[in-house]
């Protein structure tokens, strides 16, 4: 019996144009409710911005947001992590070295930091995902907050020749490169990821992993499908995302992930 169902959003629980079929969605949610079935948001967004998607819900929810970094439930806060301050600079200046052209971005507690001179077009890319965004003139020395994550967008969209020269240069930094999707990068902290979340989240609550379902479409997912019991990428998701999972979904843009729950409270009402 399926406890707890965790889905990323972009590329997964969204369709391409950030939407999402409410009126469906909250007669499912509904129906898990009723079995005493959690649904969680597992994202590399903030919480700030994922509780915009749910605006009638999100304090009965519970979100993986940060990529792990930061777990909120039912508007209490259950595990937060911030990145070392002196791992962000290293990066800051392998970037801005060895990268000129990437825009960077800081994910802070009160806000995302970015350049002023960023091209409006990430600018407007990036605001889809951090609804508080502070333009500064440079990025070092850091703003005064607090960093859950640090994302690199590359304009032509190829992530990995970014994603493995920081994996080689930048071996003895704790920050990991995970390709998000459009040309993203989210620098995550070793062993801060979705399932280090799912994982806090099953203990509270005293969930086994043969009782979690999860969807994914991209590699930030891919420790979470490899968790869950009922794993699912998305048609959408790349192969090596498919390899680490059971199952496939439909694509985000046919609502994949609310085909399987919706099949799955069927099984459960027959």
């Amino acid at each position: 019996m399926i406890k707890l169902i965790a889905t990323d959003m972009d590329g997964s629980f969204l369709r391409d144009d950030k939407t999402y079929d409410v009126a469906r969605f909250e007669r499912l949610l509904k129906r898990l409710n009723a079995h005493d079935i959690k649904f969680v948001v597992a994202s590399g967004n903030q919480y700030r911005q994922l509780t915009l998607k749910f605006p009638d819900d999100y304090k009965d929810l519970t979100f993986i947001a940060e990529n792990g970094s930061h777990i909120m439930s039912k508007e209490k806060t259950v595990a937060q992590h911030f990145q070392s301050g002196e791992e962000i600079e290293s990066l800051i200046r392998y970037i801005e070295k060895t990268f000129p052209e990437a825009a960077i971005c800081l994910t802070g507690e009160k806000a995302g930091y970015l350049l002023e001179t960023t091209s409006d077009k990430i600018k407007d890319f990036l605001k889809l995902h951090l609804p508080v965004m502070v333009e500064v003139d440079h990025l070092l020395p850091l703003p005064e907050d607090h960093f859950y994550k640090t994302v690199v967008v590359v304009p032509d969209g190829n992530s990995e020749p970014v994603i493995t020269a920081v994996s080689k240069d930048l071996a003895d930094l704790s920050l990991v490169p995970v390709a998000s999707g459009y040309g993203s990068i989210d620098l995550i902290t070793k062993g801060m990821h979705k399932a280090w979340g799912l994982e806090q989240l099953m203990t509270m609550w005293g969930i086994s992993a043969d009782e979690v379902m999860a969807f994914g479409d991209n590699s930030n997912d891919m420790e979470m499908l490899r968790l869950a019991g009922e794993s699912y990428a998305m048609a959408n998701a790349s192969d090596a995302v498919k390899a680490s999972a059971k199952y496939q979904a439909k694509s985000n843009e046919e609502d994949g992930v609310l085909d399987v729950i919706e099949a799955y409270l069927d099984t459960l009402s027959s």
